[in-house]
């Protein structure tokens, strides 16, 4: 009697022989895979030698003398000479007049010296004096300057009030003071 002997395999083989099943696919795959990429790297280095061979060829025909002078093509190429940065103008929305000034107005504040302060039954006078010696007399809501305008005299001190718009285009206000030197200061 002849007795057939089943063949089993264990846990351990079986997993073993997926393994080596499954790599020997991952290997072939591999190497098909390879050979494209050998044969596409083959092609673009043809391309490039002969790109390259042709700009030493025009070259050595250049410095040769076998060809005209050098001609530039300016073709997809920028102006060497503009500059990389240009200016732009910023359009605001409110533009200072320009107007002539006259009187108080030509003189800042920190133009005048502060001369005599005088106490009237009309109100409280002043007198300023610019950097030639000109005298003036200036009263409460005398204008000064762009922007400024006499808000208040007192004993020793006129204080100017001067309008300003800020970068976010608030307006607002800055006090300047011009005091009264005792006699003999500088």
């Amino acid at each position: 009697m002849c007795r057939e002997k089943k063949q089993t395999f264990s846990a351990g083989k079986k997993i073993f022989l997926g393994c080596v099943a499954t790599s020997v696919l991952v290997m072939g795959t591999a190497v098909l895979h390879g050979k494209e990429t050998v044969e596409n790297e083959v092609v673009n280095t043809q391309i490039t030698e002969n790109a390259f061979s042709e700009k030493v060829q025009d070259l050595m025909r250049f410095l040769s003398g076998d060809t005209d002078s050098f001609a530039y093509k300016r073709e997809g190429r920028t102006d060497p000479f503009m500059p990389f940065v240009s200016e732009t103008e910023v359009a605001t929305d409110e533009e200072i007049p320009v107007e002539e000034l006259y009187g108080m107005r030509k003189f800042e504040p920190g133009q005048l010296s502060l001369v005599a302060i005088v106490l009237t039954e009309e109100g409280p006078l002043a007198m300023v004096q610019d950097s030639v010696g000109k005298g003036y007399v200036i009263r409460n809501g005398t204008e000064i300057g762009r922007a400024g305008t006499v808000d208040k005299i007192s004993d020793n001190v006129v204080v100017v009030k001067q309008r300003y718009t800020t970068t976010a285009g608030e307006e607002r206000y800055s006090f300047v003071e011009m005091l009264l030197k005792k006699e003999g200061e500088k």
